[in-house]
């Protein structure tokens, strides 16, 4: 169920807002990318950005709530079919 900009949640659209073209060309490159390595990917990007934050800034990441498998459907959608 979308409700937000038309995805699951703030967060899995703030993934897609700021890493969407990344995934897009990872895909585009090799099509046996599944949403578990979107995840990997992107958590390898801003790991060390999460680590140097603040404890107390830590707190308001929530990575359990992104919808990494609706990221991975949208995009591979619109890269094999043509879009939405």
């Amino acid at each position: 169920m979308a409700d937000y900009n038309g995805w699951t949640n703030r967060n899995t659209w703030l993934i897609n807002l700021w890493f969407g073209e990344i995934i897009r060309e990872e895909i585009e490159q090799d099509a046996t990318i599944t949403a578990d390595n979107i995840a990997d990917m992107v958590w390898d990007c801003i790991q060390l950005e999460v680590e140097l934050c603040s404890p107390m800034l830590r707190d308001f990441f929530d990575f359990e709530g992104i919808n990494w498998e609706e990221i991975w459907q949208t995009i591979c959608h619109d890269v094999f079919h043509g879009g939405k």
